[in-house]
């Protein structure tokens, strides 16, 4: 898969903050009608910015729904129901929808909208997020849904490493918790981020990213529950939980035959 910074484009990120600003006065006259159209247009005009900007960044062209049912081994009426379930959302005129049309179809936060971008990225051959129509939309569902816990880890960890150099800097790990628990509101987060010793150089190496799992596995857990509702939203939990042991048996089967074969040469 690709990596990139969880990062919004810049007219995003414009629209965003006005967004912001508007809803913040909203809240403080809820009766403000112009007030209720500002907001009401901005969301609007955010919709469209993500749409413009997932045109620009479209896939190198390829037929994701056959990779797709290939990559999972799916029957005709197996991938039928997947391409029924993303036809619930609400797509635009041209049977797409936008990353944060897919996070309320999740009924996830919003501020979970720049790691859902990241993970419809892992479909994608460029650096950017494709179009999100059925065919890309359900290829980063395959993708992201047979991720262990593991390779999820890696892939968080990988948006930041983005050389590869095998270490991430500190703030950029509390700006990724800033995203998973926005504004640090989650009481246990503040308590973890008290008792954890963040490394006193400033980076932080992937071993130590594991460790902070294991010892606060609340810190990463929003990006395992965005995992555990594409499954139970397409195809079901039982589901995956089938596909996932036959992908071990079949991994365990290769690594197998591959230690007979090595044991067969160093034979010879």
């Amino acid at each position: 898969w690709t990596s990139c910074q969880i990062l919004r484009l810049t007219n995003s990120d414009r629209i965003e903050k006005e967004l912001k600003d508007y809803s913040d006065m909203l809240a403080k006259s809820p009766n403000d009608s112009i007030l209720f159209n500002m907001v009401q247009e901005a969301e609007r005009r955010l919709r469209d910015i993500h749409l413009r900007e997932e045109e620009q960044g479209k896939d190198i062209p390829g037929d994701d729904l056959v990779y797709t049912k290939q990559f999972l081994a799916l029957s005709k009426a197996e991938l039928y129901k997947m391409k029924s379930t993303f036809k619930s959302i609400n797509f635009d005129q041209k049977g797409r929808i936008s990353v944060d049309d897919f996070v309320m179809f999740l009924r996830e936060p919003l501020t979970m909208s720049p790691f859902v971008k990241q993970i419809f990225a892992l479909s994608s051959q460029t650096n950017t997020v494709p179009i999100l129509d059925a065919g890309s939309t359900l290829k980063a569902i395959a993708i992201f849904c047979m991720l262990g816990c593991s390779e999820m880890l890696k892939c968080i960890f990988a948006w930041y490493d983005i050389k590869g150099f095998g270490y991430i800097e500190n703030r950029e790990f509390l700006d990724l918790l800033g995203i998973f628990h926005p504004k640090h509101r989650d009481d246990r987060v503040v308590r973890s981020l008290k008792n954890a010793d963040l490394p006193v150089d400033g980076t932080m190496s992937f071993g130590k990213f594991e460790d902070y799992n294991r010892k606060y596995p609340h810190l990463f857990y929003p990006a395992f529950r965005v995992q555990e509702k594409m499954r139970d939203k397409f195809m079901g939990l039982h589901w995956w939980k089938r596909k996932l042991a036959k992908y071990e048996e079949v991994r365990k089967q290769v690594q197998e035959h591959d230690k007979r074969e090595e044991e067969r040469e160093n034979r010879e």
